[in-house]
């Protein structure tokens, strides 16, 4: 399929899935309660009349789990696969999570996803850019995308997606590579709102690109479900992280109560929404934000089983008022995150 296509497929979507809770954890999720899941958000997809977004990763756990799980899921129902776009992120050092963005080791990568994953792959993106590569002057490694293109012009993969980009190099490879560009992924959640600070959400609406929302739920913590460090398993990474230390918790999950009690319980109960869902409305209500028209904001929350997806799959249910939205946003501009996406205890 031709990258304008895949392009276009993408922007009419309105919810993702993203596979990497599934695997990349202490104890991967039982395939059986795994397919049920994914099954339903294919179901889901195909109800409203696209296809449905696999977002997956060469090093979601070890031994390429994650993409044996998508090779499996096909391999049990393979009249689906028509009906799946998958992403697929890679080019980085499986051990140390390091980048590898050499034009062979790009090469390796894809060839590697596209083995684990039994075929074609309709969009692939190095997770991190190699900036090891760049010689003076280069804000991104040419080899890495020459590497990607010639993997289309084989027939082995169809797009390239960007991944953990800044707006400089959105802009170069957009104008290098703008006929295999198909959109964006960054984390985006109430959260993690930095995206509309740094240029990044501007420039893809300029450009026309589908903004991949990934870690929606804020890594769990706009579900609720989250209270203090103890609720995370032993061996989960969030564990590690400044953000879900008690003390930050005590800050953080100011937002979420403030969203519980002047959102979700002033709803009426025909109308009602919950935390998760309201996360997700947040998002999509972004799309209909004239500053960002040009781009579209699609959020790739997970979901370990179907009542999991249901929930965040239910397209009516996840809608905000343009009042709630305002509401929101202008509790977001004194609120400040403790704690940055990655940063250690």
């Amino acid at each position: 399929m031709p990258a304008t296509n895949l392009k276009n497929i993408v922007h009419e979507l309105d919810t993702g899935y993203g596979l990497m809770s599934l695997t990349w954890r202490a104890e991967p999720v039982p395939q059986s309660q795994a397919f049920e899941a994914m099954y339903r958000s294919v179901e889901l997809a195909k109800e409203r009349g696209h296809k449905a977004f696999f977002n997956v990763g060469e090093f979601y756990g070890p031994d390429f789990i994650n993409l044996t799980y998508v090779h499996d899921f096909f391999l049990k129902y393979p009249e689906l696969r028509e009906h799946v776009v998958i992403s697929c992120k890679g080019g980085v050092d499986i051990a140390t999570l390091t980048p590898k963005g050499s034009h062979d080791d790009v090469i390796q990568s894809v060839k590697n996803s596209v083995s684990a994953i039994g075929g074609y792959i309709d969009i692939f993106e190095v997770a991190r850019i190699d900036t090891s590569l760049c010689t003076k002057g280069e804000v991104y490694p040419y080899e890495s995308f020459e590497a990607l293109a010639e993997m289309i012009s084989e027939g082995v993969i169809g797009g390239i997606s960007l991944s953990e980009v800044n707006e400089e190099q959105i802009r170069a490879i957009n104008k290098d590579w703008s006929k295999f560009l198909t959109c964006v992924e960054v984390e985006l959640s109430l959260f993690s709102t930095d995206i509309f600070q740094n240029g990044i959400a501007r420039t893809c609406a300029e450009l026309g690109l589908t903004i991949i929302c990934y870690s929606p739920l804020g890594r769990g913590l706009l579900t609720g479900q989250l209270k203090s460090n103890a609720d995370i398993p032993e061996g989960d990474f969030r564990k590690t992280l400044k953000r879900f230390s008690d003390e930050s918790l005590k800050k953080n999950l100011t937002l979420v109560k403030f969203l519980q009690e002047e959102i979700v319980d002033r709803r009426p109960p025909n109308n009602s929404i919950t935390l998760a869902q309201l996360a997700l409305g947040w998002i999509k209500h972004w799309n209909k934000v004239p500053e960002y028209k040009g781009a579209k904001f699609i959020p790739i929350p997970s979901g370990s089983s179907i009542s999991k997806v249901n929930e965040n799959f239910e397209e009516k249910k996840t809608k905000l008022t343009d009042q709630e939205f305002s509401a929101i946003n202008k509790y977001l501009a004194t609120f400040r995150t403790v704690g940055d996406r990655y940063e250690m205890v």
